[in-house]
């Protein structure tokens, strides 16, 4: 999995939270979200970033949409 197809299926205020704590523009359509947040990744950003920059109730609610199971 990348984290293109995770992010995707997170809410787009999910995804406003996580820019906002980067210090990254907030607007914009969930999939020009999603692309900011993969474009950070690319380039300065750590999945680690990422990650740590969602709630993690909204990692979870992402994963159990991808099948992952307990979470």
């Amino acid at each position: 999995m990348n984290i293109e197809k995770l992010l995707g299926e997170c809410r787009s205020d999910d995804l406003a939270h996580a820019l906002r704590e980067l210090g990254l523009p907030v607007t914009g359509t969930k999939p020009q979200r999603v692309e900011r947040l993969v474009e950070h990744h690319s380039g300065e950003g750590s999945t680690s970033d990422i990650l740590g920059a969602l709630k993690s109730e909204d990692l979870r609610r992402a994963a159990k949409a991808l099948g992952f199971e307990g979470a």
